[in-house]
């Protein structure tokens, strides 16, 4: 995390980022924690965006468009309806299947960003789906490394646009009530 502060300073008042109480209401809704590296982003970062283009989904906001609850349910249906319709393009399978993606974030273009729940949260690998479209693209990092990497141009992802992440990258805050 300490990387990605440096090159992404968060906001100096995060916005709906939880408490200890909300966290685990969230994990008990959900079924499962989420990597360490999330819960710490978005404790620093809150709600909003990259760039105003790569969005994070946050447990604690009400918009629909950013709620995990409602967006991972609305991208994981999605996902499905797709698998079922062409299987032999659409491999993955989703949580709560073991390995199974679950959706973290997604871009203005509609790219879509999971993680693979294969084994611990911690070790879970990000997984990105090209807009509409099963090109996707694996990443043995986690979400925050994946993040800096992107950011720092370390890592290209064939999903998102040259112009992505622009020179003058920042956090974006979204204003909830």
């Amino acid at each position: 995390m300490e990387k990605l502060v440096k090159i992404l300073p968060p906001p100096e008042f995060p916005q709906k980022t939880g408490d200890i109480e909300q966290w685990r209401n969230f994990f008990d809704t959900l079924g499962t924690e989420l990597p360490s590296d999330y819960v710490e982003f978005i404790e620093n970062y809150g709600t909003g965006g990259i760039d105003r283009f790569l969005w994070i989904l946050t447990p604690f906001v009400n918009d629909e468009n950013l709620n995990y609850l409602v967006r991972q349910k609305e991208m994981k249906d999605a996902y499905i309806q797709s698998k079922n319709s062409f299987p032999q393009y659409y491999k993955h399978d989703v949580y709560p299947s073991n390995g199974g993606l679950l959706p973290w974030g997604y871009t203005d273009n509609g790219d879509e960003l999971y993680w693979l729940t294969n084994g611990e949260p911690d070790k879970w690998e990000i997984v990105v789906y090209e807009s509409r479209s099963p090109e996707n693209y694996t990443y043995p990092i986690t979400m925050v490394e994946f993040l800096y990497q992107i950011l720092t141009k370390e890592l290209v992802c064939n999903a998102f646009p040259d112009d992505f992440p622009s020179d003058e990258t920042a956090f974006i805050s979204v204003k909830v009530e």
